[in-house]
């Protein structure tokens, strides 16, 4: 399961600084083409007051939060380039060297499956104050001084439907309390339908839409935000 599109809308090519110069050139051409000449997604905004007692479901198994060790790559995603969490690995990358260079306030934590040892979950917290680099292409909202944002979540395929996102989501927002949240708030793509759901059981309440889009490749990006609609239907409630 994933509920990741931090939406920050910045290619993720040439990351690693050990690729050469073609490999990270065929990484951008690849990332553009990937993008199309059009294309457009809809998200949800959901909020929680990190205070608000809320009950949620357990994991089916023991998981506890750490933050994130370089040598946990290889545990979530073990198929590097060629698996289905290539651009999670990538954003990872790339967040990381934002994050050391002042460029990014974020903290990155790994939820582990206590019967194993393993990480199982990837999870990021913004605070308040990041750079406007990650809003370049204006999909991400200004958050205020007691506003923190959940960001590109990912959970290995062995993983999925096993309650691992809701119940790490939830231990997400206790920690957002601790840099001074009051009010954690995540982006969900709208046909997510799994992870708009543990969201919700996680405390989560819908009350944003964002609507992407991008033309020519990428190359122009627009993101429109609106507050969600009294009348608004999820893709699967709608007839």
């Amino acid at each position: 399961m994933t509920f990741r599109d931090g939406g920050d809308g910045t290619p993720r090519e040439g990351l690693d600084p050990a690729e050469g110069r073609i490999a990270r050139f065929v990484r951008k051409v690849r990332w553009r083409l990937r993008e199309g000449i059009y294309a457009g997604r809809v998200s949800v905004g959901l909020r929680r007051d990190v205070h608000a007692p809320v009950a949620v479901p357990s994991a089916r198994i023991p998981l506890s939060l750490r933050s994130f060790e370089p040598e946990d790559l290889a545990w979530l995603f073990p198929d590097d380039d060629t698996g289905s969490g290539a651009d999670e690995r990538a954003d990872i990358a790339w967040r990381l060297r934002m994050v050391e260079r002042g460029a990014l306030f974020s903290h990155c934590f790994v939820a582990i499956d206590e019967t194993s040892g393993r990480p199982c979950h990837v999870q990021w917290i913004t605070e308040a104050g990041y750079d406007a680099a990650i809003r370049r292409g204006g999909a991400l909202p200004v958050l205020g001084p007691d506003q923190a944002m959940l960001e590109n979540a990912y959970t290995p395929p062995q993983y999925r439907g096993m309650g691992v996102m809701t119940a790490v989501t939830a231990m997400m927002a206790k920690r957002a309390a601790d840099v001074g949240a009051r009010t954690v708030i995540a982006f969900v793509d709208e046909d997510n339908v799994s992870s708009l759901k543990g969201a919700c059981r996680a405390g989560f309440r819908p009350y944003m839409i964002r609507v992407r889009r991008q033309y020519a490749f990428g190359l122009v990006r627009t993101a429109r935000f609106d507050p969600l609609p009294a009348d608004y239907a999820f893709p699967h409630q709608r007839p």
